[in-house]
């Protein structure tokens, strides 16, 4: 569908016509600031993450992942680049995906802004030690998640054909209710005692694990099974591992989501969230193996990187997770793996995403008037694959140090993660203000 050497406009219907034709369907085409500016602001809170994973190198070699100051660097990745990556990829796939954009731009809008309010005052409150900030930004992000999630419900709503991307954005509009509810009940209880008192390290993992597995893991696999197809020029791969993965990863968050003790609960609701990984990894190799373009571009080998760090963490969070608070370096190996390997992955298809959205709304239209450069000519392929090699590295050498107790290990991956986040803010800016010469 879409070659980098020769790059079509992607219009609704999705269609083969040049630039004459990327008139049909426009109105469902967004406008670029939407999902610009969340591009933007994640692009701020990767490198702000990288650099306050340089800060707190030695907290994580020591297995002190609680401390309000790495719960904060944690969640610039997680709220900051994932989150807001990820509702700007929505803002812009939507018409694509499911033949509709998001039914309210202007409340997309008001949901950027309360999530990125909230996110600046959820980690400036934990980082300063500001109870009142902390409450405040959890409240802002439970606004923006809400909100989205009831634009991104009533979206769907409007949609007869229901397929698998569908089903999966279904399930991550509710989800994207419950897992701020957990957020909240957190926030008020960082002072300990509170609410669940000496559950706090249980609660702690239901809500990483209800936000990766039922919003995170499900978009991934929604996404991916449009988005990977067409950038790897990837046909006749069936989707039956798709459909799977949805289905475990959806039971296996709202298991996890039901209040209660530990026990087979969690052990069931581990075991449904495991298989639904393996599954949509078994789909990833489907597509790459049944891809015509022989040769990987800089974002796909960012995804595959994240894909293999995906598979890594299915293998170590059973270990990891039973062990809790016994083996701490285990345990922050496991986050800071899975954390890495979603943060490829969400990075690869930045050199995918925003380079062809730079060139549909400024280039696509002159097809057939003059010579226009391709979607891959955007950009340097060498920094590229050089971003790519940084923050690789840079993740796996952040994880191997933890394991180790090696904080000097840790801050230096952590400068070379750093470094590919900067690097990759500045390619994506750059293309961002490609303009027709």
């Amino acid at each position: 569908m879409l070659a980098d050497t020769a790059p079509r406009p992607i219009s609704l219907p999705l269609h083969a016509a040049g630039a004459a034709g990327a008139s049909h369907g426009a109105a469902e085409v967004p406008a670029p600031i939407l999902p610009g500016e969340h591009f933007a602001a994640a692009l701020v809170c990767f490198v702000i993450g990288g650099v306050g994973l340089i800060a707190v190198a030695g907290d994580l070699a020591a297995g002190m992942f609680f401390l309000p100051r790495v719960i904060a660097v944690v969640h610039l990745f997680t709220l900051g680049w994932i989150m807001t990556s990820i509702f700007g990829a929505l803002c812009q796939f939507l018409p694509v995906a499911i033949g509709r954009g998001l039914r309210w731009p202007g409340a997309a809008h008001a949901s950027f802004a309360a999530h990125v309010t909230g996110v600046a005052l959820f980690v400036g409150g934990l980082a300063t030690g500001h109870p009142a900030a902390v409450h405040a930004g959890a409240c802002g992000l439970a606004i923006g998640f809400g909100v989205f999630a009831v634009n991104l419900a009533v979206t769907l709503a409007t949609v007869r054909d229901r397929g698998l991307t569908w089903w999966a954005l279904a399930g991550v509009a509710v989800f994207l209710v419950v897992t701020p509810a957990y957020g909240v009940v957190l926030a008020l209880n960082l002072r300990g005692g509170g609410l669940i008192g000496g559950s706090r390290f249980a609660v702690v993992a239901a809500h990483a694990h209800v936000a990766i597995a039922g919003v995170v893991l499900l978009t991934m696999v929604g996404v991916a099974h449009r988005l990977l197809p067409m950038f790897l020029l990837s046909h006749g791969a069936r989707d039956h591992a798709a459909w799977t993965a949805i289905a475990l990863l959806a039971g296996g968050a709202a298991v996890l989501a039901i209040p209660g003790g530990a026990g087979v609960r969690v052990e069931l609701a581990g075991a449904l969230i495991a298989g639904g990984v393996v599954a949509f990894l078994v789909q990833a190799v489907t597509f790459f193996h049944h891809r015509r373009r022989r040769s990987i571009d800089p974002g796909m080998q960012l995804a595959a990187a994240g894909l293999i760090g995906l598979a890594v963490a299915v293998l170590v969070a059973p270990i990891a997770l039973s062990r809790g608070l016994r083996d701490l370096h285990l345990l922050t190996a496991y986050v800071t793996i899975l954390l890495g390997a979603i943060t490829l992955f969400v990075a690869g298809h930045y050199y995918k995403i925003v380079p062809f959205l730079v060139w549909y709304h400024r280039f696509g239209p002159l097809v057939g008037t003059r010579k226009v450069p391709t979607v891959a000519e955007l950009y340097a392929a060498p920094l590229a694959r050089l971003d790519g090699a940084l923050l690789a590295i840079g993740w796996l050498g952040v994880a191997i140090g933890i394991f180790a107790g090696r904080g000097d290990l840790v801050r230096a991956a952590a400068v070379a993660v750093a470094a590919g986040a900067v690097l990759e803010a500045i390619i994506i800016a750059r293309v961002a203000r490609r303009r027709v010469a």
